[in-house]
């Protein structure tokens, strides 16, 4: 099955978009925002990626800082569909294919072949840090939820927790092992419930924001490729 990855806002657009290519051997995931395959999807793997011009230009600042390196890792295309006859054009997103072709020749031609992906730029060091993590600041221990991260990349962790968070849920993370245990900002993408699966329990974050020194302490504690020079 050949997975496609569709950024699109629902609406005619969509509509035209999922007809052009709705056909045998094509599993097409729509979102609205990159960040709703993120909170919806983490894992799932990709074969290409198209994206609605009209969406793209009212991505977030981070949106389009993400896109821009996912389309060094996959095949993409923007599109743009004049709605009143359902005309689709095409423009190139990055150097992998020209953008002269309609949507479905995109994926017969760039995507069928192409080994499939999962679309988390940031590689993940299972690293085993302590922590503590609190809705709000301060980040007391004897306050905040005492847990663990089971994984951790330049981008977030997965934090093991029992506690009722949600997608969207804002907090504040402090990781023991690092000598500076400045409160880091996170937003949870998704949420894996305890009992759901054979999985730990607890939930992917984002880190918002890190410190210079916290940049740095974690490039070492996970290796030379954890943070790639001047992130």
């Amino acid at each position: 099955m050949t997975a496609i990855l569709l950024i699109c806002r629902e609406g005619r657009s969509r509509q035209v978009y999922q007809a052009e290519l709705d056909f045998p051997g094509v599993l097409l995931v729509c979102v609205q925002t990159l960040m709703q395959f993120f909170r919806r999807e983490v894992y799932c793997p990709l074969n290409g990626i198209l994206v609605d011009m009209p969406t793209y230009i009212r991505s977030s600042e981070e949106e389009k800082r993400l896109l821009t390196d996912l389309v060094g890792l996959f095949p993409a295309l923007r599109l743009r569909c004049h709605e009143p006859t359902g005309e689709i054009r095409t423009l190139p997103f990055g150097a992998g294919c020209p953008g002269n072709i309609g949507p479905a020749i995109f994926v017969q031609e760039y995507c069928t072949h192409f080994v499939q992906r999962r679309i988390r730029s940031c590689e993940r060091s299972p690293l085993h840090i302590p922590a503590l993590l609190n809705a709000s600041i301060p980040v007391e221990q004897a306050s905040a939820e005492k847990t663990v991260t089971a994984n951790i990349s330049r981008g977030g962790c997965f934090i093991i927790s029992y506690e009722p968070w949600i997608v969207g849920d804002r907090g504040w993370l402090v990781l023991l092992a690092l000598k500076d245990k400045s409160p880091i900002p996170v937003e949870v993408c998704w949420v894996q419930l305890w009992g759901k699966s054979n999985s730990l329990p607890g939930m992917g974050v984002r880190f918002v924001e890190l410190t210079g020194a916290q940049k740095n302490e974690l490039s070492h504690l996970g290796g030379q490729s954890f943070l790639p020079e001047g992130t």
